[in-house]
C-alpha cells in the first residue's frame, strides 16, 4: 500500500490523533504476533511452549480488541465476508493442511 494513503500521513500536524495512536497500536500488536508465533513453534519445552502459546493468545484478543474498536469509531471499515468466500476458504486451507 503507498504510505501517502496512510492514515497516519493525512496531516501535517507532529501530533497523533487518536486514529493514527490506534492504527500504530494496530500494527504493533500484529507485528508482535507474528513474531510469537515464531517462538511457540520454536518452544521445546513444554512449560515454555505454553507461556508463549498463552501470549499468543492474549495478544491475538488485544488485536481484535482494537480492530473492533477501531471499526465502531468508523477507523477500518471492512467488506463483510460472503458465505461462499468463507467456505472456500476454508477448504483451501483445509487441503494445504492435508498436503502436509
Amino acid at each position: 500500500m503507498n504510505q501517502q494513503n496512510q492514515p497516519w500521513n493525512q496531516g501535517n500536524s507532529n501530533t497523533l490523533g487518536d486514529q493514527e495512536l490506534a492504527f500504530d497500536l494496530l500494527y504493533q500488536e500484529k507485528s508482535l504476533l507474528s513474531n510469537i508465533a515464531s517462538e511457540v513453534l520454536e518452544a521445546s519445552q513444554p512449560a515454555m511452549r505454553k507461556v508463549l502459546n498463552d501470549c499468543y493468545m492474549q495478544i491475538g484478543q488485544d488485536q481484535l480488541d482494537i480492530f473492533n474498536q477501531m471499526q465502531q469509531q468508523g477507523w477500518y471499515p471492512v467488506k463483510p465476508a460472503q458465505a461462499q468466500d468463507v467456505q472456500t476458504a476454508k477448504q483451501k486451507y483445509m487441503q494445504t493442511r492435508q498436503t502436509l
